[in-house]
């Protein structure tokens, strides 16, 4: 308000001085057209002069030191001026309700970000990964852990009577760094356990020795409503590795760890122990898990499943079906054959895809 007063205060004391002088100018001549547009280009040129140029290079030069003389002055003369803002911003504010507001919508955060983005590009500030980066980031904001989160079905947990050679023979077949430890129900979650602890017991205890005398009881619950963002900042503030993510209910949702956050942002991460999600045999016939989602096989082999309400090819599969399809069987739907080749009775783990003449489905 005080820049408003001091700005408003400028043009009035620019304004009057030169209507004074024009005044004194022209009193006692007879005006003609061209005398009406010299005064007028006079006043003009004297605000410019006066009330833009001069100060500039002025404070440009100087760095405004000398005012510190003059502030008793100037706040005298904001408060002065002051009626006359308030006055201006009220008959502004009136004036802005009575205007008709256009129906189109305000350009949203996201828009923006593209437009900068695309000017980026065509500059050629950015390149195409630089573009995807930042829309991920973009995104990443308003993404909640119920997006980035492994769902209950597909978290790998112990009990708390297991022993550490069952625990040994699970890790051989899933090399997890830390597995959730429960008792009684997977949503009665008791600690973590971790893999550089159990791999510490002697094989003599192995067959004995339970995962509930090694399991960490310092277990990390978010809300699955939370923000990506928060709970990034709040496992790299607090040193955790994995939370366990709840319902509204208390129930155990999913899982997430550091990885799956910042996977969010820059995509998949590598494993060194993690298997090719997906195997291309030949170039009719491709080996892909059953989270894959489901319009990857448009970019595979150009075809987009219509009428279906499956995510993946798990779902997809024993939708097609019509149950969980076990090991081996295989099922054939327009122009693609999907051959089980691993299967749980809760899920399909992993299909063999392969494009087929178009024919009649069949269950074999």
């Amino acid at each position: 308000r005080a820049s408003l007063s001091m700005a408003i205060l400028a043009q009035l004391i620019t304004a009057a001085i030169a209507m004074i002088v024009g005044f004194t100018v022209f009193r006692d001549r007879a005006w003609s057209i061209y005398e009406v547009l010299e005064a007028i280009l006079s006043l003009v040129l004297i605000i410019i002069v006066f009330h833009r140029l001069l100060p500039f290079v002025f404070f440009s030069r100087t760095s405004g030191r000398w005012l510190a003389h003059f502030a008793l002055p100037l706040r005298l003369l904001i408060y002065l001026v002051l009626p006359v803002t308030l006055v201006l911003g009220f008959c502004q504010s009136v004036a802005a309700l009575t205007r008709e507001h256009a129906d189109q919508a305000p350009e949203t955060p996201a828009e923006a970000v593209d437009a900068l983005i695309e000017a980026g590009q065509e500059e050629g500030i950015l390149q195409e990964g630089d573009r995807d980066l930042i829309q991920s980031v973009v995104e990443f904001s308003g993404k909640t852990v119920r997006d980035a989160m492994k769902p209950r079905p597909e978290m790998v947990a112990v009990p708390v009577n297991c022993t550490v050679e069952q625990v040994v023979e699970l890790l051989k077949a899933k090399p997890f760094s830390r597995i959730p430890v429960y008792e009684g129900s997977i949503h009665n979650i008791k600690g973590i356990l971790y893999a550089q602890d159990v791999l510490q017991v002697p094989d003599s205890e192995a067959h004995t020795r339970t995962v509930d005398t090694l399991m960490r009881r310092d277990v990390y619950f978010v809300p699955e409503s939370k923000l990506v963002s928060d709970l990034l900042r709040e496992m790299q503030r607090s040193n955790v590795r994995m939370a366990i993510v709840v319902d509204e209910y208390g129930g155990v949702a999913g899982l997430v760890t550091i990885e799956d956050l910042v996977e969010e942002i820059v995509g998949e991460i590598g494993d060194e122990h993690e298997k090719a999600q997906v195997v291309r045999e030949n170039e009719r016939s491709y080996v892909v898990p059953g989270n894959m989602d489901v319009d990857l096989l448009d970019e595979l082999f150009g075809v987009r499943p219509e009428g279906r309400e499956s995510a993946t090819i798990a779902g997809l599969v024993s939708e097609l079906a019509g149950r969980i399809p076990k090991r081996g069987e295989v099922i054939e739907d327009e122009s693609l054959k999907f051959e089980v080749l691993d299967s749980t009775d809760r899920k399909v783990e992993r299909v063999r895809i392969t494009t087929i003449e178009p024919k009649q489905m069949k269950l074999i």
